[in-house]
């Protein structure tokens, strides 16, 4: 059985080529600081940093402890992999309807979407919504007691507005990326759980594989951990106008801002380090050679979904497009990724067992003109890390076949509703 995540030792080891890509990134001001840990077959054969927290002086380099806006990877490395967990202990039906979950969604209008659509986004919301702006209207002219923007007490305000939100399609019907629907996927898992998303994912995933204190949501209205956090190293991302302000410590996304900091599609933040290992001990699951995540789960999460013969999506996850895709050409059809929008992304290529985790601050100190770049570079640093992954030694003591797989500690059975009863295996 190989090591737990959380004693597993990485290395300091680099391939010149990948040092090569990421360090013209950052002399041609793409970022100012990067990430990137690769491995293949568990075995880590790139680990490096680059560049500085920021692009101001004074430079202040970036080392291995170094906390990222993860954007985008929130949805499944956050809400989506707490409804993998869920799911796999039989406490969340993904074909449950959202009209029977948060009290905001009970209208009609919202009773042909399931957990699943919001997952793999055909649930026919819209991709966003500025509600922020609409918050800090609220906001004008209230005393400060009775502003809500930037904390937990904005929620309510938000979901009453969500409740309105016009469908732009029959749900089911295409794939729109959509940060809504995992605005409403965290607010289903916390309503299941019974407590805030960041304390579950810390308590009954982050804390027992030892990475808690490298991944996490950062609290706006919470100075105990603000204090706690003060002298982590936190890579910057954009200069804000509405907010006067370099950001940095706090999420970019505005919604997430919102609502304190803590929501299902943004918010996360993490090293390199931290990512690679949550995402390694789900690949082991995937493998069968550890029992972390229920592997049939992981595997229903990490295969394409079937509802739409053209979509690339999983549950949760992204796989390779035909063209263009981030992850370059060498890795697989079988692989799953994700991308985030502040320059974050990871691959798993689950052919040849090749994991990319490669994280920067792209849109710093602006958004203006990266999202060309960043489409050049990642396809660039991705078929790197294929193409070195590929060419490195099988490890004699990586078991595979039937001798790697373990069947895990027993099969799903959803439930009919995300809070209670029994129901039929599902038969995936």
């Amino acid at each position: 059985m190989p090591k737990t995540d959380d004693t597993i030792e990485l290395p300091e080891i680099t391939v010149s080529d990948i040092d090569r890509c990421l360090q013209t990134g950052i002399f041609q001001k793409t970022f100012s600081g990067a990430a990137c840990i690769a491995s293949v077959g568990g075995r880590v054969f790139h680990r490096g940093v680059y560049g500085s927290l920021n692009q101001s002086p004074p430079l202040k380099k970036l080392d291995h402890q170094a906390l990222f806006d993860l954007s985008s990877l929130t949805m499944p490395l956050g809400s989506g992999l707490a409804a993998l967990k869920l799911a796999s202990n039989n406490r969340l039906d993904l074909n449950a309807s959202v009209n029977k979950t948060i009290p905001a969604l009970r209208d009609k209008r919202f009773a042909k979407i399931t957990i699943d659509m919001l997952l793999d986004h055909t649930s026919g919301l819209p991709a966003m919504r500025s509600y922020w702006k609409e918050v800090l209207e609220h906001d004008e002219g209230q005393i400060a007691s009775q502003k809500v923007c930037g904390t937990q007490k904005a929620i309510e305000l938000v979901q009453e507005m969500l409740s309105k939100t016009i469908l732009e399609y029959e749900p089911g019907a295409r794939t729109i990326y959509s940060d809504i629907g995992f605005l409403i996927l965290g607010w289903i898992i916390e309503g299941v759980v019974g407590k805030p998303l960041d304390v579950f994912l810390a308590r009954e995933i982050f804390q027992p594989l030892g990475i808690a204190d490298d991944l996490f949501f950062v609290r706006l209205d919470d100075p105990r951990q603000r204090q706690w956090l003060y002298r982590r190293p936190f890579v910057a991302t954009e200069e804000c106008e509405w907010r006067e302000k370099m950001i940095i410590g706090e999420v970019h996304d505005p919604n997430a801002w919102c609502v304190g900091g803590v929501a299902g599609h943004c918010g996360l933040f993490g090293t390199a380090d931290a990512v690679w290992k949550l995402v390694h001990a789900m690949w082991s699951s995937y493998r069968g050679e550890s029992r972390e995540f229920l592997g049939g789960t992981v595997r229903r999460f990490w295969t394409r979904s079937r509802r739409l013969r053209d979509t690339t999506r999983t549950l949760a996850w992204d796989t390779p497009s035909s063209l263009g895709s981030s992850c370059g050409k060498r890795f697989s059809k079988t692989s799953v990724g994700h991308t985030g929008y502040t320059g974050t992304s990871i691959w798993i290529d689950l052919s040849t067992d090749v994991i990319g985790v490669v994280l920067t601050n792209a849109i710093h100190p602006t958004r203006e003109g990266k999202t060309e770049k960043m489409e050049e570079l990642w396809p660039r640093i991705y078929e790197l890390i294929a193409k070195h992954g590929e060419a490195q030694p099988r490890d004699p003591e990586h078991k595979t076949g039937a001798a790697a797989f373990s069947s895990g500690p027993g099969t799903t059975v959803p439930l009919n509703n995300p809070t209670r009863g029994p129901g039929k295996p599902s038969g995936w």
